[in-house]
């Protein structure tokens, strides 16, 4: 069985990807700029198409290129893998857990590290089933894709809380390198301060309102379309 890490990649070099593929995961990107020749599977892209579509777009990719593939962990290229367990250990300890692959597992334990990332209450970096990419959303995709950058993780978390599939892990760590994690407030919305230039119009206060006022249209319904699920 094979594990692979996937996301949205501008960073040069792939930013913490290396990592992920030097730790034993497969490594797949939609990635801007210059190519990232380590990962496994390069979309190219001219634009960032948010991080919701980016990772329906790589699940989608992976999972049918891959039948060994049972799990996919968004990766982000700021993000590190648990550094203690393999990707095979985490994966079997996921698929135990659900009893199959219909399930979101979020490692928590960079809570301890940096308290303001509240990443117990979204799943920022989560590990994505097959059978949850497959039937979630009507078939869509893993996550929400209404969602540009910010929220979808959010709520993803919701989502997979409401429908009992969620799991989170303290024991297991994704350090989050966020640009603004030396801020002891960690990430403010339409906070811009010491962003990189990529990431300042979708951290910019319009895109942080229109998206909060998306996430709490869909809060207000009940998060109903969690229950369209594939049988």
């Amino acid at each position: 069985m094979s594990v692979w890490a996937i996301a949205p990649s501008i960073r040069p070099n792939g930013g913490t990807l290396p990592t992920w593929k030097a730790a034993g995961y497969r490594v797949a990107v939609l990635r801007q700029g210059e190519p990232f020749p380590e990962a496994d599977i390069t979309i190219p892209t001219d634009r960032y198409l948010g991080w919701a579509k980016s990772i329906n777009i790589l699940a989608k990719v992976v999972l049918e290129q891959d039948t060994a593939c049972d799990w996919v962990v968004n990766a982000n290229d700021d993000t590190l893998p648990d550094p203690n367990h393999t990707p095979q250990e985490i994966a079997d300890q996921c698929t135990a857990h659900f009893g199959g692959t219909f399930g979101v597992m979020q490692p928590t334990g960079d809570l301890a590290l940096w308290p303001a990332s509240r990443i117990d209450t979204f799943a920022g970096s989560p590990w994505m089933g097959r059978e949850w990419c497959r039937r979630s959303f009507g078939g869509h995709g893993p996550v929400w894709d209404e969602f540009v950058h910010m929220h979808g993780d959010q709520h993803l978390w919701c989502c997979a809380v409401k429908l009992g599939i969620y799991w989170d892990l303290p024991d297991l760590i994704h350090q989050h390198n966020h640009c603004q994690r030396g801020n002891q407030h960690g990430a403010i919305g339409g906070d811009t301060v010491n962003l990189p230039g990529f990431l300042k119009e979708i951290y910019s206060a319009q895109h942080w309102n229109e998206s909060t006022a998306r996430f709490q249209r869909l809060q207000a319904g009940g998060f109903v379309e969690a229950d369209n699920l594939l049988p």
